[in-house]
């Protein structure tokens, strides 16, 4: 077989502006010794010898860039002034008349109607902190009636730090994980600029491309917010009894026990149908529409205690959803709900205890939620032992993510791992380790 030239070879690096078939421009690095350049496209005119007849086609062009201009953020600089100017010379408007509220508005019009319920409610709310952050801006020329061309590190980096502080007007501090979430929301606003054409018009919002595109965050290295030690707790057996027995619904015990037994996520449990369940064999089909990584997978359920609750519901035997909504018993409960009983429960519980222990059970509950019953189920033991596929099937997760997000090394687990280490006292297995080379 013959062995492929590329493999092992370090991915170059490189950077797009413009619009292809348009004013396209690229800067790379070349391969051999990692040389600047820029490459483009240029129309030329093909005669056939034959024929006679006269052909437009396009030949690539490159040119390597001046010894000041080695650097990749000249390059980017170079390739995005040299597009302007293709497009300059084409004919063709660099930048449509449009506003950044204008923008968001009309992706909320346009692409927001397809999404679910949650992301909606995500993006009208996106579109009053960004409209809110940019028009509580001192300079006016950075407001939400800019053109969304103008983006720059400034608009990025100030609102990182702005919504992180709590800083715009009528929001309050949030984490990392928020910021990046409020982040990717405007990156793909922007995205679709690119493609997309206002009305009455056959050029893109951003016929030059997104200012904050991959390349440009690249080669400038800027930094999506992320929090170094993100604290992902766990549920453990005696928050999930203290919880249930502060529930405001059935509903919520039934998806606490579901959740832990099945390493499903909320959202997937409460969309759950009883035309899911076999309760003969007692498997789980877990639809693709509802599933994260949009792939229909059957389960088992692994525990009684998970095929009791699912006997005793209130809702079997009734045609439609296991946790109906209580407006309309033929939609599932939506997920706003179960954050307000999670909320009632957590507030219930803590009432229930002394002053003293109140303290220390908040601390506990911090950052608890539906989620922390899926990383329990994922961090067993016995259930990290499973082969990679199993694991996969069953939690409806790709094995590195449960490897490299949801697994945790507590204090509990490196002491036991030490006393279980082979003792210098006791005999190996396999004596040959203690041979010298050579011998």
């Amino acid at each position: 077989m013959m062995a492929d030239p590329t493999r092992g070879q370090k991915k170059r690096w490189s950077y797009n502006a413009g619009q292809r078939g348009r004013n396209w421009v690229r800067a790379f690095e070349h391969p051999r010794d990692g040389t600047l350049y820029l490459e483009w496209l240029e129309a030329a005119q093909m005669t056939d010898p034959e024929t006679g007849a006269v052909t437009t086609t396009e030949r690539r062009r490159r040119r390597k860039l001046q010894a000041e201009d080695q650097s990749k953020a000249r390059a980017v600089q170079k390739a995005e002034e040299l597009a302007e100017r293709f497009a300059d010379l084409a004919g063709q408007p660099n930048a449509v008349p449009v506003t950044l509220a204008q923008l968001i508005e009309d992706y909320l019009q346009e692409v927001t109607p397809r999404k679910g319920k949650g992301k909606q409610g995500h993006d009208r709310r996106a579109q009053r902190l960004w409209c809110a952050y940019f028009d509580g801006l001192p300079a006016r020329d950075r407001n939400s009636e800019r053109h969304p061309a103008t983006l720059d590190r400034i608009d990025w980096d100030g609102f990182s730090a702005a919504r992180r502080g709590g800083s715009i007007p009528g929001w309050g501090p949030v984490r990392d994980r928020q910021v990046q979430y409020d982040l990717k929301f405007l990156i793909a606003v922007l995205n679709w600029g690119t493609g997309a054409n206002p009305r009455g018009s056959d050029t893109p919002y951003l016929p030059n491309g997104s200012p904050w595109n991959d390349g440009i965050r690249r080669s400038q290295q800027w930094r999506m917010p992320r929090t170094k030690t993100p604290h992902r707790p766990s549920m453990t057996a005696e928050m999930r009894a203290a919880l249930i027995e502060h529930q405001p619904s059935w509903q919520f015990g039934a998806a606490l026990v579901l959740e832990r037994d099945t390493r499903r996520r909320n959202s997937s449990i409460r969309r759950l149908d009883w035309s899911d369940v076999d309760q003969q064999s007692w498997t789980i089909r877990w639809r693709g529409e509802f599933d994260k990584d949009g792939r229909e997978t059957v389960t088992p359920l692994l525990s009684e205690e998970a095929r009791e609750v699912l006997r005793r519901a209130p809702s079997r035997g009734i045609a439609g959803p296991i946790f109906p909504s209580a407006s309309d018993p033929s939609e599932p409960t939506p997920g706003g709900t179960f954050q307000t009983w999670l909320r009632r429960a957590k507030a219930g519980l803590l009432k229930s205890l002394d002053e003293a222990e109140r303290p220390q059970w908040r601390e506990r509950l911090r950052g608890v939620g539906f989620h922390a019953e899926k990383r329990a189920g994922v961090r067993d033991p016995e259930f990290r032992a499973l082969p990679a596929k199993i694991q996969e099937t069953i939690a409806g997760t790709r094995y590195t993510t449960l490897r490299d997000v949801y697994d945790e090394v507590t204090t509990d687990d490196v002491r036991a791992a030490w006393e279980a280490r082979p003792r210098a006292d006791e005999p190996l297995a396999d004596t040959t380790l203690l041979t010298p080379r050579g011998e």
